[in-house]
């Protein structure tokens, strides 16, 4: 959970609690209750640490029941609010650990590049988390069956040629 405030598509400052849905280097995708304007800086705050970051609200990516999917980008590039170490750009272009996975709900299939800890964890498992943007939720990912990685350069969020 992180504290987000700003001002709403109608002007109006609010600050309120919201769910990170996904986390990256550049930003994140929260779920928020408020309706947003794309472009508009805002704050989000960490509840659990009180670090905070300027983002801008890069766009809606979906709706839900609870309310609205957004792509947030740190306005300041540096910004390191989630503490967390992503793998560098040249780690994407290895293709070892890409397997193609259809989403266990809406049967959609991407190849994606697990990483060496989730890797071993999916080997165990037969499966993985993931965040599915056609189901918008977390779903379970499982194995392609009768096809292999083959270093193509698709990478989640791309269709199977």
């Amino acid at each position: 959970m992180v504290q987000l405030a700003g001002a709403s598509e109608t002007g109006q400052q609010f600050s309120e609690n919201a769910q990170t849905l996904t986390l990256s280097k550049c930003g994140a995708s929260i779920l928020s209750k408020r309706k947003l304007l794309s472009e508009r800086e805002m704050i989000i705050r960490r509840l659990d640490t009180g670090k905070e970051a300027r983002v801008r609200i890069a766009g809606k990516i979906g709706d839900r029941t609870e309310g609205y999917v957004y792509a947030v980008e740190f306005v300041d590039p540096q910004a390191n609010l989630w503490e967390t170490e992503f793998p560098s750009t040249s780690d994407l272009d290895k293709t070892d650990d890409l397997v193609f996975l259809v989403c266990g709900c809406c049967r959609n299939s991407e190849a994606v590049q697990l990483g060496e800890p989730k890797l071993g964890d999916f080997e165990a498992a037969h499966g993985v988390l993931l965040y599915c943007m056609q189901c918008q939720a977390m779903t379970r990912w499982m194995p392609r069956f009768g096809e292999a990685a083959t270093g193509d350069g698709q990478s989640r969020g791309d269709k199977p040629k």
